[in-house]
């Protein structure tokens, strides 16, 4: 007796690869094996292109910042003691976020602060993204976080930085005003991780001289804006007219070279 096409097939049965028709257990344990070993490379991978990316975008933000800077003295944009001669910035006011520093006392040595204001900068020199200033005197940007520093209008060679929020600006630091006179010549600027090996790793500083340096980072191991930067970080002196410690150790530690 023949089998129908039916009966034959019923009694082979279907092809299976398990009583579900689905994967078995040493199928799916090497797909397993297979991803996790695919993530063990991918994920470093994008981590460290992740830093790079933060760091290379930290060192353009501060290029733009000298450049901001030199625009902003040049047209004395700020002038507290009405002497004809510019003075650096905040990143506040190179932002636009607050009105100039007007607030002058005479000296020796003469002090500019945030008690009167002039109007803000317009159109600003700084993108808005900077306009956000914590207590410790931090904007921060693309995993990064920057400050700018002024020189002290009493502590000779002292730093101070800006105080925000942007609503009622102030001054902290080794003094609570900067120096008129010695903001017409002088700033410096950090830039550090927001998370050290999370969001970026070196540490960079800038000047009025247009030094751009960098430290690995491996001493100091600066990061966050929980704490306001120690302005002596990548000098050779503790004073604000120091010399850059360039291919040397700096006061924080670290050996600091021209960034690349």
């Amino acid at each position: 007796m023949s089998l129908t096409r039916t009966q034959r097939r019923s009694e082979v049965g279907p092809p299976s690869r398990g009583p579900s028709g689905g994967f078995t257990l040493v199928e799916l344990l090497i797909v397993v094996a297979i991803i996790a070993a695919l993530a063990a490379i991918a994920v470093p991978n994008l981590l460290a292109a992740k830093l790079n990316a933060n760091e290379t975008s930290a060192l353009a933000a501060l290029r733009n910042l000298v450049s901001s800077q030199a625009q902003l003295v040049v047209a004395g944009r700020i002038d507290a003691d009405r002497d004809g001669r510019g003075e650096y910035g905040t990143i506040l006011e190179l932002s636009g976020a607050v009105g100039t520093r007007r607030g002058f006392a005479p000296g020796p040595p003469g002090t500019a602060d945030f008690s009167l204001r002039g109007p803000p900068i317009e159109p600003a020199i700084l993108s808005a993204s900077f306009s956000v200033v914590n207590p410790q005197g931090f904007a921060t940007k693309s995993g990064y976080a920057f400050s700018v520093l002024l020189p002290d209008g009493a502590a000779p060679g002292g730093f101070v930085h800006e105080v925000g929020p942007a609503a009622s600006p102030s001054f902290d630091g080794d003094g609570p005003a900067v120096g008129v006179d010695a903001s017409e010549v002088s700033w410096c600027a950090y830039a550090q991780p927001l998370l050290m090996g999370s969001t970026g790793r070196r540490r960079f500083f800038a000047n009025q001289a247009g030094d751009l340096l960098q430290s690995q980072n491996e001493v100091a191991r600066g990061q966050g804006t929980a704490a306001a930067v120690a302005g002596p970080s990548a000098l050779l002196g503790t004073g604000f007219t120091a010399s850059p410690a360039i291919g040397t150790r700096g006061r924080d530690g670290d050996v600091w070279t021209v960034a690349n």
